[in-house]
């Protein structure tokens, strides 16, 4: 049967008096000619007015390009406005689409942008552009490199450099940022939110730059990441654990995420749209995703098991070869931990300190953070009390696992840095559908940091255990002074001392969106088609309208907590209402203290977890670190080795950064 198009989808809904659902695809659908046309007709739409829809207009060959939007971009750069990198890397994209739309009045206007801009931290400038995050140190070395190589014999004015020497050294932060990722992957590891940002720079790459080298490693990079997004995404939804992401992103499900474009271009499962990402995927013609991704992002097999591990420790660096205190490796490291430690403080201090001028966002945003986490642990050591990791903005290195089947998707990292204050990170969920992501937190001081303390969690397949142990009294220390200029997105972070240390935990679970729900001894059981979600909390729950980050949720009072969450469906399990029965009926045992349960977990056996120890299953240890950068059916690959052999339907994918090896073939 022929999928009904987009317009007649939501013309149903607004006839029937529901809200309208994006259009999205839970199996397979077209091929990617197919795709890509439907990409790049949506970024044309009327109401599209960015540069997406510019680039998508010259990749199509209709006019005319929205003058008003190019003189937005424009003006952002010129003012250093944050995010101007985005958009000076797809103002690039324009460049290399080319073609008669693209007047050369106002190729002269993009050029002078260009050349004009700042390109990193270590250029003139006094500006809140926010340069050291992993997305945006690729988006700027992009678009130096890219600058510099479209004009080589210009003079940039700002450092007072030529174009070719922009590019050289560009050349060199590119290739040191790309040799990281392939060893150990991502800081914002499988992030809804930073993925296709980071994807948009390295196609750039892979689709522009003159040197084959470059192209080659770019497009390297964006097989192994599409891989990653395959083996840790349930029918076009990325329902995985997070390095960052947003709460709006987040509980739109698969719908609404950052990806969802992304993979309905590559592999025909997800949302149809046009985001930067997927317009800059159907806008170019030197990469496509390797074939053999696509099939297994097709691949649904009755389980699916994927371990990995991703981003660093700063305690790495030399085993990366790499030195925290060096300036042009500083960046690779310092979300690996920059402010964990009294010793990383100082050390991330007399690496930025040089910039003081330069980098003047850094001086608004992070150290008056830093500042005050330093002078928490300073007192905290003067008073002779422990002194745990405070810092909110680590992403460190992280052990994940996802557990897939035809009709449910779990996945969590494992016992990440519990009782750690987060911020963007997102520890695990359950999806079961695009619009039913399930999964549980601490509220955090801001709806920017939303995430309070971390939980412990343990998932061993089908089931998964949440510890929570909020603290009763704030740590001692200073207040985060906020300096004047700060406003706005460029705001600090909220000290330790002023951590809201919120008494309870939620889970975001929009009733309305399932077939059944029942609540049972301290169950809330659910069904939506042949899926099914149990949620116990040790806790009493009850049901909030509009609290849990904005919409429908169960809310348990109470610093200290424990959620089980275990998954079925009807293949396995049998009908909804007899699993349910085994589920409310199953034995959970809270040790007298609350410090440990154990829950014989229909289909399993006993699950044995605490806030301390291992989690057994049916008494065997179930491991939690030291995992592979990835481990699953299709490819075992060392974490640090940077080569990544993938099989599948006979097919064999090789990727080898040590080698430049890059082949697809059956």
């Amino acid at each position: 049967m022929r999928a009904r198009p987009l317009t007649f989808l939501l013309l149903v809904a607004v006839a029937s008096g529901q809200p309208a659902k994006r259009d999205y695809a839970g199996e397979p659908r077209g091929d990617f000619e197919s795709r890509r046309r439907e990409t790049l007709e949506l970024a044309v739409a009327p109401n599209r007015r960015g540069l997406d829809a510019q680039l998508a207009r010259l990749a199509l060959g209709r006019g005319p390009l929205d003058q008003a939007a190019l003189q937005r971009s424009l003006d952002k750069i010129r003012r250093r406005d944050d995010t101007a990198d985005f958009d000076a890397v797809l103002l690039l994209r324009l460049l290399g689409q080319g073609g008669p739309l693209l007047t050369a009045e106002l190729q002269r206007e993009i050029r002078t942008v260009l050349i004009g801009f700042k390109y990193w931290v270590d250029e003139p400038g006094r500006d809140l552009l926010s340069m050291w995050s992993e997305n945006h140190q690729i988006g700027y070395h992009t678009a130096e490199y890219l600058a510099g190589q479209f004009f080589p014999d210009e003079l940039f004015p700002n450092h007072h450099r030529s174009g070719r020497q922009h590019r050289d050294a560009a050349r060199e932060r590119i290739q040191r940022w790309i040799g990281i990722k392939a060893r150990v992957g991502f800081s914002e590891w499988d992030s809804n939110s930073y993925y296709p940002v980071t994807m948009s720079a390295l196609l750039a790459l892979a689709e522009l730059a003159d040197e084959p080298e470059i192209a080659r490693r770019a497009a390297m990079l964006l097989d192994v990441m599409f891989f990653d997004m395959a083996v840790d995404s349930f029918r076009g939804t990325y329902g995985t654990s997070h390095g960052r992401t947003y709460t709006g992103t987040l509980v739109a499900g698969g719908r609404g995420e950052g990806t969802g474009s992304l993979q309905y271009l590559a592999w025909g499962l997800g949302a149809p749209g046009a985001g930067d990402a997927a317009v800059s995927l159907a806008a170019g013609t030197r990469y496509r995703v390797a074939r053999t991704v696509a099939l297994i992002a097709q691949h649904l097999p009755d389980e699916l098991v994927n371990r990995e591990r991703q981003s660093v420790l700063v305690e790495q660096a030399a085993e990366l070869g790499l030195r925290f205190e060096d300036p042009d490796h500083f960046w690779l490291l310092n979300e690996g931990g920059k402010f964990r430690t009294v010793e990383h403080i100082a050390a991330s201090y007399r690496v930025t300190d040089r910039w003081n001028e330069t980098l003047h966002r850094y001086g608004v945003v992070i150290k008056p953070y830093g500042d005050a986490v330093l002078g928490t642990y300073q007192e905290l050591a003067r008073r002779g009390e422990p002194v745990p990791d405070l810092d909110r903005t680590s992403l460190q290195r992280v052990d994940k696992v996802t557990y897939r089947t035809p009709d449910y998707q779990l996945s969590t990292a494992q016992d990440y840095r519990k009782g750690a204050p987060g911020y963007q990170q997102h520890i695990w969920q359950a999806t079961v559908g695009p619009d039913t992501p399930v999964f549980t937190f601490n509220p955090g001081p801001t709806s920017k940091y939303w995430q309070g303390r971390f939980p412990r969690n343990g998932q061993f397949k089908n089931v998964l255990v949440a510890f929570y142990d909020i603290p009763a009294e704030q740590p001692p220390g200073p207040k985060t002074i906020v300096p004047a200029d700060a406003g706005g997105n460029a705001s600090p972070s909220p000290s330790p001392n002023e951590d809201t240390l919120v008494p309870r935990t939620q889970a975001v679970f929009r009733r309305s969106l399932f077939d059944e729900v029942r609540q049972v001894n301290g169950w809330t059981l659910a069904r939506t088609g042949q899926a099914y979600l149990a949620l116990w909390s040790q806790q009493p729950v009850t049901w909030s309208a509009k609290e849990v980050l904005g919409g429908e949720g169960l809310v348990a009072e109470g610093r200290r907590n424990i959620w089980i969450c275990q998954l079925g469906r009807t293949a396995v399990d049998g009908t909804f209402a007899a699993w349910a029965q085994r589920i409310a009926g199953a034995r959970v045992t809270v040790t007298a203290n609350g410090s440990a349960v154990t829950y014989a977990a229909p289909g399993v056996g006993d699950v044995s977890f605490g806030w301390e120890g291992p989690l057994r299953i049916a008494g065997r240890v179930e491991p939690l670190a030291d995992y592979l950068r990835f481990d699953n059916p299709y490819c075992r690959a060392p974490y640090g080795s940077g080569r990544y052999e993938i099989k599948h339907a006979g097919r064999r994918l090789v990727i080898d950064f040590n080698t430049a090896e890059h082949s697809d073939t059956p």
